[in-house]
């Protein structure tokens, strides 16, 4: 999604985010599988700001026992994008627009957890055989569990 920098005002302009994250954009196993994000944006001088609201839902497996879930992520991200030869900032524009979808796809990433889990209980899988343990003990002699 473009945003065209000439028709950012000094206003606060809202728009839904249209994003679809394709291919490896973020780290295996975990897919976009469905957002609701808003984007508002204003200038303020030179200096144009986007606030990111809503929700992203993510597939993705649990790292402990490997079974599949849905994380719900909840965003309130905002950024300040400074014309190209602002000297020490991270984010700058350059052009007549604004490419949205590299901002969406580090907030999802910067939003994900370090570890997901299907539940903070989860005992996870056999060290020897393998098995779910959260389905039951396997009933191998492992003795080394997760």
């Amino acid at each position: 999604m473009l945003v065209n920098i000439s028709e950012i005002t000094e206003s606060i302009t809202s728009k839904k985010v249209e994003y679809e994250i394709v291919g490896d954009e973020l780290s295996e196993p975990s897919a976009l599988k469905a957002q609701d994000l808003t984007l508002s944006y204003y200038r303020a001088g030179e200096t144009i700001c986007f606030r990111f609201t809503g929700t992203v839902t993510v597939d993705s497996v649990c790292d402990r026992c490997l079974d599949e879930l849905e994380l719900e992520l909840d965003i309130d991200e905002d950024y300040y994008i400074f014309p190209e030869n602002t000297p020490d900032v991270d984010y700058f524009y350059s052009g007549e627009f604004i490419d949205v979808d590299e901002y969406v796809r580090e907030i999802v990433v910067m939003n994900m957890p370090g570890k997901v889990l299907c539940d903070e209980e989860c005992k996870g899988l056999c060290s020897k055989c393998g098995a779910n343990l959260n389905y039951g003990d396997c009933g191998c002699d492992a003795g080394d569990k997760f």
